[in-house]
């Protein structure tokens, strides 16, 4: 059991998750966000409905779900929340080629 607990993890006696599964965004953007991740990450809709969607790029059953929530309001810049999520490549030569791509559009 301990050889799926990540090793800094282990020797520090910590118990850490294996891996990061998913993130959901809230938005009164619903279309435009999901069309938005779909370009990016170039990602695959496992589910959708009038009210989420879920995303993925990977095994994963999804890696982003997008919540429709037609009366949120917009913060201001200063306010707290997450500041950003990323992501991973498997080669620098794949991240400039999304580069490139996104850049084109």
């Amino acid at each position: 059991m301990t050889d799926s607990i990540p090793r800094t993890a282990r020797a520090r006696g910590r118990i850490a998750p294996a891996k990061f599964a998913h993130i959901v965004l809230r938005t009164d953007r619903y279309d435009e966000m999901i069309a938005w991740w779909k370009s990016v990450l170039e990602l695959d809709v496992m589910h959708a409905n009038p009210f989420i969607t879920f995303l993925t790029f990977d095994e994963e059953h999804h890696r982003i779900a997008i919540a429709r929530f037609p009366d949120l309001k917009d913060r201001t810049p200063n306010a707290i929340g997450v500041d950003h999520f990323a992501f991973s490549y498997a080669s620098i030569g794949e991240l400039l080629s999304t580069y490139e791509r996104l850049a084109a559009r």
